[in-house]
């Protein structure tokens, strides 16, 4: 009897250890830090878009916005002066940030769709943080 209560006990043990694991497990995937670099569109990550932002090359005739489009997930909001991007694959700023289109390393002066890429444009949306005036 005192054996087969052994037996028992380290059964528990074993269950209690295995569950506290668990939970340490998800808990830990639900803040892990974001630090990936990959900026390939077929693998990016999250962390790539929060990171690096989403990147690639223009081409001759196409518009910004519709490149875009063609890569990835996005989410507009039309507006009377043109297209806002509001989510890049699911990934929406928060309150005090924007996503902000960059040709070339340069802030865009105009909107994703009305500006017309060339070849050597390199185009970098980025989330960028709302400044206060």
């Amino acid at each position: 009897m005192f054996n087969s209560f052994r037996k028992i006990e380290a059964f528990v043990i074993v269950v209690i250890i295995a569950v506290i694991g668990i939970i340490y497990a998800f808990k830990q995937s639900a803040v892990a830090p974001i630090n990936n670099v990959a900026i390939n569109s077929e693998t990016s990550s999250l962390s790539a878009k929060l990171d690096q932002g989403v990147i690639y090359q223009g081409q001759d005739g196409r518009n910004a916005l519709d490149l875009l489009k063609a890569q990835h997930n996005v989410g507009v909001k039309s507006y009377s002066f043109g297209d806002m991007v509001l989510s890049i694959d699911g990934v929406t700023p928060s309150a005090n940030q924007f996503w902000a289109m960059y040709i070339n390393g340069e802030l865009s002066q105009v909107g994703a769709s009305a500006y017309t890429t060339k070849s050597t444009d390199v185009v970098n949306w980025r989330l960028d943080e709302v400044k206060d005036q």
